[in-house]
């Protein structure tokens, strides 16, 4: 029989779904450098599979269950192809779109889930931190498609990627710079393509943050406690 302790964390897990695909998104960032292809593929999926359980937020919209396990299972199946070095100029794209359309329905549902009526709840803070990370993830997923289509659309320093190609951990760490306005390193654009997906990318990093602030001030006002004049 379960102990108390597990108990409590097992009923935490539950009333806090989103805080598990935080811990989840921020594990499979700090693990992935140290992982090979393969080993990333297979912990995507598992990361996949936390997001559809957290997600799964809106009963009256079990069709998004299962739009997601089909992008998932699409995804999967790609990468493993070109893991397996099996048409990679076909199935690459494939994975990157599938990722791209995978992570874009679960900021539009976590969004939702923020911006709903209803007080703040600590689940919902762990929502808005993981639709920003998976803002960063769905960029940094964009980088990569473009990268297959402009080789050169990034100029790295030699010293950090010799071949002058971006893994994805490179991009990833570049995506981030991009949404927190933090600035370039060294890595920077070389391209009209890659500038225009810089430039949404900080809008909607700035943008993210005024929503936020947006709703706490709703929040507060709802609850009677209007800001004075």
């Amino acid at each position: 029989m379960p102990s108390i302790s597990t108990l409590r964390r097992l009923s935490w897990l539950r009333r806090n779904r989103c805080g598990a695909l935080l811990g989840a998104l921020l594990l499979f960032i700090l693990a992935d450098p140290a992982f090979a292809r393969a080993t990333v593929s297979v912990a995507f999926v598992g990361l996949g599979a936390v997001t559809i359980a957290a997600l799964s937020l809106s009963p009256r919209r079990p069709w998004l269950f299962w739009v997601w396990t089909i992008l998932l299972l699409l995804m999967v199946t790609a990468e493993s192809l070109v893991a397996m070095h099996v048409g990679g100029r076909l199935f690459a794209p494939v994975s990157l779109l599938s990722t791209v359309t995978f992570t874009a329905i679960a900021i539009v549902v976590l969004l939702r889930y923020v911006m709903n009526s209803g007080p703040i709840t600590a689940d919902k803070v762990f929502a808005s931190v993981s639709a920003y990370v998976l803002i960063a993830v769905t960029f940094a997923t964009l980088f990569s498609l473009l990268q297959i289509n402009q080789p050169h659309a990034f100029h790295v320093h030699s010293v950090n990627e010799p071949d002058g190609r971006l893994g994805w951990s490179a991009l990833m760490y570049f995506s981030f710079t991009v949404l927190t306005s933090t600035g370039f390193g060294e890595i920077t654009p070389t391209t009209h393509q890659a500038r225009s997906l810089i430039v949404v990318e900080q809008v909607l990093g700035v943008m993210y943050v005024a929503f936020l602030i947006a709703r706490l001030a709703n929040l507060y006002r709802a609850n009677g406690r209007p800001v004075s004049r």
